[in-house]
Parts: structure tokens; sequence; C-alpha cells
């Protein structure tokens, strides 16, 4: 006797189902996370797992995920995948792939890889992860590239696997092009056992509730999600709201300007007024602009409801052609999140008169500052791992930013001891600093300074992405601005992006900046001053001369 039909419009029903499938996303997170070669898939976090429809749109999400993937997935399977190979063209057993900037996240070393689910001969879904890759070739993982045919390898959208065999040649091609071809094989192939993982678990429970495919079910989700979106966005008044930051760009400073356009139940980022784009790996691919733009208000609107494709229908933007936002295809942009991660905050910034108790002060971990540690062991071995530092993040309206954490990346670090097992480096300092959070009614969180001294007999070449050096992190609903960060070598000021080389013995220091505040300092209690004075995380002369606080612990520091 057959099964009765899943009733969708059941919302438990519903709920426990699309619970199942974030699930079996986050049972393919634990494979690539465990199986992973390399520190920045494994330590870090820096990957995604995605469900998608036989259209593919994106069904759910590993609950752990990076923001900008978990857009930019769905959209280089629907654009670029679904066009090149329709499912008609599939065997059981393909798996294909690209690190196409313009198709996947914006940046070579970002592999974004989808394989089809078959069930009874046809496909049904299917199941996709992107991964940042240790090495691509080309020049190492930094600012510095003037056009994409210096960052490294670029492939285009093929098939890894052709009915379960690899392709080797593509495999081949790949290993001959980086610097460390076990690490990077390595990552792909748990990529693909992620994958797997997806389409088996999804077979199950389609199988289990005696569905056919999975088309009915996303119609139901992305309906409601949809419908949850545009429920929110009428909550805001119509208006063009606008706001523009100024950030150190590479040699020159970088303007990013943003309008936020309500109109009913949709919203529409215009960036217009944005710089140019330049001669610098730091410019931002449409796909990643508007990953970017669709989370920022997807945190304002509809935190709760988990991503998915109906969430993202109601929101659009645009950024001139050219702009550093949309540049050519040529362009470097292997640093775009130098650019791109302050796109939340800037719109944060335009949106603080519409829901001031939503927005939050800018992040000094919007960008991520990293530093990708290369060179030659004693052994004549290559070694390359990237080990992040988050600044502060910005603050809240009820509460102070976090100290060092990564927004909107949501990115790990690498465990010091896993780092310095990767490289030949030591971190001889990894503390907070003091007064470094923009003061406001809620402060915004620390930023860092780490040390990291060369153990190796030969020099180590470090290439440091950072942002925020000239200008601060600002603060919002009058909160102020955080403190700048800064790099320097052997005690002398350093240029905060490219190469640093590092001789035997020589240190690097690292001051990542601090999130700006939120509300005016006047507004701060009393209780929360005395906390920060007694953790050390303000000083005396600033409790008193930001705050305006005489109590008795600024008294007695006197």
């Amino acid at each position: 006797m057959s099964k009765p039909a899943v009733d969708f419009h059941d919302p438990i029903n519903l709920q426990v189902m699309w619970n199942r499938l974030i699930f079996i996303a986050d049972q393919a997170d634990n494979v690539l996370g465990k199986t992973a070669f390399s520190p920045i898939v494994r330590e870090n976090h820096d990957y995604v797992t995605v469900l998608l429809d036989s259209r593919g749109r994106a069904l759910a999400q590993c609950t752990w995920s990076i923001p900008v993937f978990i857009t930019s997935l769905p959209a280089a399977a629907q654009k670029y995948f679904l066009p090149k190979f329709p499912a008609g063209t599939l065997q059981e057993g393909d798996v294909l792939a690209t690190n196409d900037p313009e198709i996947g996240t914006g940046h070579l070393p970002d592999v974004t890889m989808i394989t089809p689910i078959f069930k009874n001969g046809r496909v049904v879904a299917y199941a996709g992860s992107i991964a940042h890759l240790p090495d691509i070739g080309g020049a190492p993982l930094h600012s510095e590239a003037s056009d994409i045919f210096e960052e490294g390898i670029r492939f285009p959208v093929v098939k890894l696997m052709k009915a379960g065999v690899p392709n080797q040649d593509v495999f081949d091609i790949i290993a001959a092009s980086v610097r460390l071809p076990t690490e990077v094989q390595g990552d792909l192939e748990s990529m693909i056992a992620a994958n797997n993982v997806m389409g088996r678990e999804l077979l199950k429970f389609i199988d289990e509730y005696g569905l056919d495919d999975v088309d009915g079910l996303a119609d139901a989700i992305h309906s409601r999600s949809e419908a949850q979106t545009r429920k929110a966005i009428r909550e805001w008044p119509n208006g063009t709201y606008s706001a523009e930051v100024l950030l150190d760009g590479y040699d020159a400073d970088v303007t990013l300007k943003a309008s936020v356009i309500v109109t009913d139940d949709s919203i529409h980022v215009d960036y217009t007024g944005t710089s140019d784009q330049v001669l610098h790996s730091i410019n931002c691919r449409t796909n990643y602009r508007y990953a970017h733009s669709v989370y920022a208000l997807k945190c304002l609107l509809d935190p709760e409801t988990p991503n998915n494709e109906g969430c993202i229908v109601p929101i659009t933007d645009e950024a001139p052609l050219g702009s550093i936002l949309n540049p050519q295809p040529w362009t470097a942009g292997n640093s775009r999140n130098l650019i791109g991660h302050v796109i939340p905050s800037l719109i944060f910034k335009a949106l603080e008169g519409v829901v001031p108790d939503k927005v939050m002060g800018d992040s000094g971990g919007a960008p991520i500052w990293a530093a990708n540690c290369v060179g030659q062991r004693d052994d004549g071995t290559q070694y390359g791992s990237v080990q992040n530092f988050h600044g502060g993040q910005g603050a809240r309206a009820e509460f102070d930013g976090l100290d060092t954490l990564s927004f909107p990346s949501n990115c790990k670090v690498t465990a010091i001891e896993m780092f310095e097992i990767a490289v030949p480096a030591l971190t001889e300092r990894k503390e907070l600093i003091a007064d470094s959070g923009g003061a406001g009614k809620h402060r915004g969180g620390l930023g860092q300074r780490v040390v990291l001294r060369n153990l190796g007999k030969a020099p180590m070449s470090i290439y440091m992405a950072s942002e925020r050096v000239r200008h601060p992190c600002f603060g919002v609903v009058d909160g102020q601005d955080g403190t700048p960060g800064k790099v320097t070598r052997e005690g002398k000021p350093h240029f905060p992006k490219g190469k640093v080389v590092l001789k035997t013995g020589e240190r690097l220091e690292v001051e990542t900046p601090g999130g700006g505040g939120w509300g005016r300092a006047a507004e701060r209690s009393p209780e929360l001053i005395e906390q920060d004075l007694a953790e050390g995380l303000i000083t005396p002369q600033s409790a008193k001369a930001i705050y305006g606080y005489n109590g008795p612990s600024a008294v007695a520091a006197e």
C-alpha cells in the first residue's frame, strides 16, 4: 500500500522536515570539516554545505556557515552550472566544480562544487559546497596583484568526476599549478565526500516520506520564507536611506556609498557613488557584493528564519560597471573581502534612523585581518597557512560588541598549536587592547595585539590583509569610533597590505581595530564602566575623559 501524500501546509510536518534538511547539511559539514587536509578549511571553517532543489535554488544550509557562500552558491548553480550542464546531460557520480570568481564567490581560492542527486534515473536535487583552498598558484593570497591572471589558476565549470571516475586530467593540472598539491587535492576530495553524504541522506529522507522529489517541499519553504521577509519589509517606511564610508583601500582611499530603497515589500540597494575599480586585488564581483547586501538586510529584517532562496527574493542590488563593487572581468580580486566585508556595516549605517535598535556599530572584524605565511622548510619542502586575526565587533542596542569576533564572515581562527605545526612561527603574544572599542551607551568590542616570530632558518614571507589603519570603525546612533589598526615589523611601522619578509628571529606585530560604539557615551551606566575598569577593558583615564566617570575604581587608580 502506498504511503499517503505529505501535507506541506501542515506547519508541524513542514517544520520537522525543514529541520531534517538542515541536519542533512550539518552532517555534510561535519564530514568536510573532519576530513579536510588544510587548516583554513579544517580549523577556520572557511566552507559551507548547502542543499539545492532540482532548479538550483537554496533549500537548506549547514548551521555554521559563511554568509557570503550561502547566497553565492545557488546563484552560481542557477546562472552557470545548470545552463552549462542541464540535468539531462548528467550521470550519477558526476561532480561539477569551478573556481571562476565571476561564477562563485569572487576570488580564485574558493572552489564551488555541485553534485547532482539522482532518484529513479532523474535529477531530483543537488548537493553543493564551497571551500577556500590553501593555495591556488600564482602570487600567494594578498592584495598586490594587478589583474586576475597573476592571482592563480582559474578553471571553468568542469566535471571533476565523470560517472564516479575522477577526471584525472583536471586533477593533474590543478596539482601542477599549486604549491601545496597534497592539501589542495585532499580538500577537493573532502568536498566530494561531503556532497555525497548530502546525496545519500537526502535519498533516505525522500524514501522515508514517500516523495518523488523535493520540489514541492522547496516551494512550501520558499513561499513561507519570502512572505515572512516581505512582511518584515512592510513594517519599514518607504524611502531612500543612504550612507557612505571611507576605507584605506590599497594605495588610495576608497569610498563605498549605498542607497537603500524601500518600496512596499521589496528592497533595492544602489551603490552608485562608490569608487572605481582599482589595479589591486580588492575588487568585489557581483555575487560577492549581492551576498553581503542580502546578509545585512536579513540580519535586520528576519534573523530567525533559516536561510533559503525565499529569504532573498525580495532583495535586489546594483553597482555601476567599472566600480570596485562591479569591476571588469579581468580585474584582480583575491582580497575582495577587504572591501566586501564592510558592506553590512555600510547598510547598517544607512538604516540607523529606520531601525536604530537593530543596527550595530562598524566591526573591526570587517574585514578579517589575515596573515598568509609562505616559505620553505629546512628540509626544502614548501609550507603555507593563513592565520586570521579578528577585530572588535560593533556595539548593539542592548549589548557591548564582542571582542575579537569575525563579522560578517563567521570564520574561526586556526588554533595556535595547529598554526605552529603548519608554519615555523611562534605566537609570542596574543592579548586584548584596552580602550580600543569605541565608546557609547554600549561599547565596541576590543581589538587584539598579536606578535609572530619566525623560527625557521629561511626568511618567511607574510602576505598581510588588513583595513581600518587610516580610517577607524565608525559608531552608530551617536556612538564613537573604535581605534584604528596597526602593523609593525621589528617595532617599525610597515605597510599594512602586501608582503612582509621576516628573517630568522624577526617579529611581526599586528593590532586589529576596535569596533564602533552604539549610542551616546554619556548614557553608559556606571555599573558597566566599573565592570570594564575591573576587567582592564578600559583605563581610568578614558573612564574620566570619555565617559566623565569619577567612581570608586577611577578614583582608586589615581
